[in-house]
């Protein structure tokens, strides 16, 4: 990482600033912000907690064991779309607030053919294509009137005071005018007045004494990936399938925070650091899988997950606005900074285990492990990469995650004379991705769901509701400010519905 202000190890708390105030958003975050995903899929993979791994014919298969494709013995054609909402209540100091975000998705969406094979030991093949939404962004997070005894205008502070140290006033003076250094941070607020020259310190902010905060953030997009597989079985006791995942991201964030001070005799009314944030791109992984029938009853799976590979566009941009009570305004705008480079996510192994019970339904388990300090970032060597090594922002990843386990567990109850109707239940956890004790939310991610299903002759519809939430800590004011992070206590609900054909 290039001169700035590093997160401390540990902490993480989705905050850009030591970043951002240099034109990079690129750290730790992005790691991972791919990499710790739900189990998403079909209505059918929802409503059973994302428990899945020993089960099959399901388009769904493709996102956690291909292998469960070479159940198929006829093809299928399936959609599955709803609505995302995610509520964030943010507590920091004495204030606590809650905001919703809102999404629409096609989370599924594919078709399996099945082929008859000449070979009686491999009697089928099948060839699918799907496209899976991974992971929604939706977010908002908003606080008003949060008193402080500190002021983000510190950290542009510390910048100007740090290069006047090694180039000198007059010299530090002429790089803030004219945007050469600190172009996204001190630059701006020496420009638009809030940084002032100072006799003593050489720098000084204009906000004196406490201030009120206000805080909001609002995040959209979302990471999908296209899916092509294969799978086939051996004598039906032995199944073997292979997924190529192409994943997209596209994810926008847009940040205001705004400090008014509240002592007697200040001229600044107010000030305003905004971002703005895009990020777009694309990338590959290989999802291999095999699953075996144990006994009749009893299926056990096997499934691993390689690094993906993605290739990002980060557009960034920062202003800073001060209003003045004799009325005066001041305003400084950054250049628009255009960054490619990589992210590659850890790998993940996934165990399952499933047992048939009878004609009444079937019950699945899944254990996931996947260790988040394997997530690099890399540059991309292309016209837009900048040739940084992001060793800082990989030592940050080594140091601050750890392995990740996940449980999940989902029960699908035959129901009707003519058993064609199914009542799904599931949920589970994921373990903190976080290392060390310097985390105060408790990061732990839990999720539960209910599902039914219904057939008629070929044709089945479904729905799902699922419901996802945990705790990740949130530096208001900065990673090195002297106040206590905040929390931001994470809701996650999804109400999808489904229909398909088999062919």
């Amino acid at each position: 990482m290039r001169a700035g202000f590093l997160l401390p190890l540990g902490f993480m708390g989705i905050f850009w600033w030591g970043f951002a105030l240099q034109g990079r958003a690129q750290n730790e975050t992005d790691v991972l912000r791919y990499s710790w995903v739900d189990p998403l899929g079909s209505t059918r993979v929802m409503g059973m907690g994302g428990s899945f791994g020993a089960l099959g014919a399901d388009l769904g298969c493709l996102g956690i064991n291909p292998a469960g494709l070479g159940m198929y013995r006829r093809g299928d054609l399936s959609v599955t779309a709803g609505l995302h909402a995610a509520s964030t209540t943010a507590q920091w100091n004495t204030r606590q607030e809650e905001a919703t975000g809102f999404a629409s998705t096609i989370s599924n969406v594919g078709i399996a053919l099945t082929y008859p094979s000449v070979d009686a030991d491999w009697p089928f093949f099948t060839v699918a294509f799907s496209h899976q939404n991974r992971m929604p962004f939706a977010q908002k997070v908003s606080v008003n009137g949060v008193p402080s005894e500190s002021s983000l205008s510190a950290l542009f502070v510390g910048q100007a005071l740090d290069d006047a140290a090694i180039y000198g006033y007059e010299s530090t003076d002429d790089a803030l005018d004219n945007g050469d250094i600190f172009a996204y941070g001190a630059s701006l607020a020496w420009r638009s007045g809030l940084l002032v020259p100072d006799n003593d310190a050489l720098y000084a902010s204009s906000v004196e004494g406490p201030v009120n905060v206000q805080r909001t953030i609002d995040r959209t997009g979302r990471m999908a990936e296209t899916q092509i597989a294969f799978a086939t079985a051996y004598q039906n006791k032995i199944y073997l399938g292979v997924t190529l995942g192409l994943p997209k991201v596209q994810f926008e964030e847009r940040s205001v925070h705004q400090e008014t001070p509240v002592a007697s005799g200040s001229e600044l009314g107010q000030w305003r650091f905004e971002e703005q944030l895009d990020i777009e791109g694309r990338g590959t992984l290989v999802r291999v899988g095999v699953l075996a029938r144990v006994t009749k009853a009893l299926r056990v799976g096997l499934a691993y997950q390689s690094r993906s590979r993605m290739t990002l566009l980060d557009t960034y941009s920062t202003t800073v606005r001060t209003s003045w009570l004799d009325g005066t305004e001041g305003a400084a705008s950054s250049p628009i900074s255009n960054i490619e480079y990589l992210v590659f996510t850890p790998s993940r192994l996934t165990a399952s285990a499933s047992f048939l019970m009878g004609k009444m339904g079937v019950v699945n388990a899944d254990y996931v492990r996947s260790d988040m300090r394997n997530g690099e970032l890399g540059d991309a060597n292309t016209f837009l990469s900048s040739g940084y090594e992001y060793e800082a922002e990989n030592l940050a990843v080594d140091n601050g995650y750890q392995v990740v386990h996940a449980g999940r567990a989902g029960l699908e109850l035959r129901v009707g004379d003519a058993k064609q109707g199914r009542i799904r239940l599931g949920g589970g956890m994921t373990t903190s991705p976080f290392a060390g004790d310097a985390i105060y939310a408790n990061a732990t991610r839990y999720h539960a769901s209910v599902g039914a299903g219904y057939r008629v002759g070929n044709v089945h519809f479904s729905a799902a509701w699922r419901r996802a939430w945990h705790q990740e800590d949130y530096y208001f004011m900065g990673a090195f400010s002297d106040e206590a992070p905040g929390t931001l206590d994470r809701r996650a609900s999804a109400l999808v519905v489904g229909a398909g054909l088999r062919l």
